[in-house]
């Protein structure tokens, strides 16, 4: 160990013996280690565009401090090994984010009113039937969907848990049948 780990260490275990100031100034030490290892985490995620390695570090901080109790560390390496493990935590959420701002907005939804005005006492129901067959005959995944949905009033999350797959799934087939059925009985 370098001169500087061994006083970080030793830093670290006076921070844990009570002394506040110590952890701070162990932090003070440790910034650069800290921030190459967030420029590294950078650079092996090139999708993270919207995080410098300057914020990376502090976000992990605050994932890392932001608890009640302060954390206890055996050495430097070990802190090191829990803020790495923070940096990676705060890339996934950001990631996560990422994809959640691609997702469907509740107003880009469609509601089975929707479908209801378009489907309605004007539409010949012998029609609908047909149409209903031959999209079980195309799709009978979606056909089961519309079904649930229409006929027996199922939410997404509702109809997703019957047949196993995601209610942003089954919003997205919903919305394609919904399309087919229009297109077909010329709505």
């Amino acid at each position: 160990m370098t001169r500087s780990e061994v006083e970080v260490t030793e830093l670290l275990q006076r921070a844990r013996a009570g002394d506040a100031p110590a952890l701070d100034s162990a932090l003070r030490e440790m910034y650069d280690a800290l921030h190459r290892l967030a420029d590294a985490r950078l650079r092996q995620n090139q999708s993270e565009r919207t995080l410098s390695a300057t914020a990376l570090v502090n976000e992990a901080y605050l994932k890392v401090f932001g608890g009640q109790a302060g954390p206890s560390w055996d050495d430097r390496g070990h802190l090191l090994g829990v803020m790495a493990r923070a940096m990676r935590e705060v890339l996934i959420d950001a990631a996560r984010r990422r994809q959640a701002a691609k997702r469907p907005q509740d107003a880009d939804r469609l509601q089975l009113t929707e479908i209801a005005v378009g489907l309605g006492a004007d539409v010949d129901h012998a029609a609908l039937v047909e149409a209903l067959d031959l999209l079980e005959t195309l799709d009978p995944r979606q056909a089961r969907i519309v079904t649930l949905r229409f006929f027996v009033g199922l939410s997404a999350e509702q109809i997703g848990a019957a047949l196993d797959i995601s209610p942003a799934t089954v919003q997205r087939e919903w919305r394609m049948a919904r399309a087919w059925l229009q297109r077909e009985l010329d709505i």
